[in-house]
């Protein structure tokens, strides 16, 4: 068969940074070619855009935080999407339960010092601004009254403007946290601490796509779950490692290398190599957004947001031990 007459093209947009690193491993092993998929990878700046292009189907899958699809599903208005015909979207992947962590520019040593200040946030009503809120709250800082939030923009622009000083605090996750780390800012919480479990990635699409293109999503998900297998294979560790080096879009400063691909790895707070949807760390989101979100909006369970077909399938067509 002509291999070129049964590809397929899928357009998936993410943020930048290590979450990545199953796609590139799949575009680079084959895993996607040997599955008839070419990926046209783009990046968004900040989850409004992101969820907006998805209803408007500019892409097919994007990865992003759990609750920007939650938070779609109740209120696709703020998204500026016509809530009679907003397309219903879902997640059909999970991704990294590993922390996400305030950390506060050099000179601020504790939160009580955030007093005054302006926060960086991708979106103030994004899922990572209500862990920031509810981290602070636990501290007695209340927003607007304490301090007040600026949009800085995805994880990367936001820690390029902790280190510049332009904003006070914001939420970073791995490799960001290393860097700033590493140029004296301090971490001042922490929602591993906080929380038993937190859902901080995930892939979603539109469920009239999905389902019209089942054979895609499943074969999508499959190549993802051998690119994780992969990378997480100690053999590959060096690998991994050229790989993180060689891609400017994964964020990570050769000096952070060797940390990050151990935090992607870790067993209990890295990447994981299921990435099955996770209830219990869905709840979290859910609660969160329960708690900060608007009163009159109603939130359902983590089911109503989620369909495991495709990722059932998946699991299903891969080899034994795979």
């Amino acid at each position: 068969m002509d291999q070129r007459a049964s590809t397929s093209r899928l357009r998936v947009n993410s943020f930048k940074g290590p979450q990545n690193l199953p796609l590139y491993v799949a575009m680079r092993e084959g895993y996607f070619a040997a599955r008839g998929l070419v990926i046209d990878l783009t990046f968004t700046a900040g989850s409004a855009a992101q969820l907006a292009g998805l209803a408007r189907g500019e892409y097919d899958l994007i990865q992003t935080a759990p609750d920007n699809v939650i938070n779609y599903a109740t209120q696709p208005a703020a998204f500026g999407i016509d809530p009679v015909t907003a397309p219903a979207i879902a997640m059909v992947l999970g991704g990294s339960v590993g922390p996400l962590s305030v950390y506060a520019r050099p000179g601020v040593a504790d939160i009580s010092d955030l007093r005054g200040t302006t926060l960086g946030v991708d979106n103030p009503s994004s899922g990572f601004a209500l862990v920031l809120r509810d981290l602070l709250q636990r501290q007695g800082l209340l927003l607007d009254r304490d301090y007040t939030f600026a949009v800085a923009g995805a994880t990367h622009a936001r820690c390029d403007a902790l280190l510049a000083g332009s904003i006070a605090a914001t939420v970073l996750y791995a490799p960001f946290e290393l860097r700033a780390a590493d140029h004296g800012c301090a971490q001042l919480a922490s929602s591993s601490a906080t929380y038993s479990a937190y859902a901080s990635g995930s892939t979603a699409g539109v469920r009239q796509w999905m389902n019209a293109h089942s054979a895609l999503v499943t074969q999508y998900i499959a190549a993802i779950l051998e690119a994780l297998r992969w990378l997480h294979d100690p053999a590959h560790a060096e690998a991994v490692q050229l790989l993180m080096r060689s891609e400017p879009s994964l964020g990570v400063a050769p000096d952070l290398v060797a940390r990050t691909y151990a935090s992607y790895v870790a067993p209990a707070a890295g990447h994981g190599m299921d990435v099955a949807l996770d209830e219990n760390s869905l709840r979290q989101v859910i609660a969160l957004r329960r708690t900060y979100g608007p009163a009159d909006i109603r939130l359902g369970q983590p089911e109503e947001y989620c369909d495991a077909r495709w990722y059932q399938a998946a699991r299903a067509s891969m080899p034994p031990g795979v």
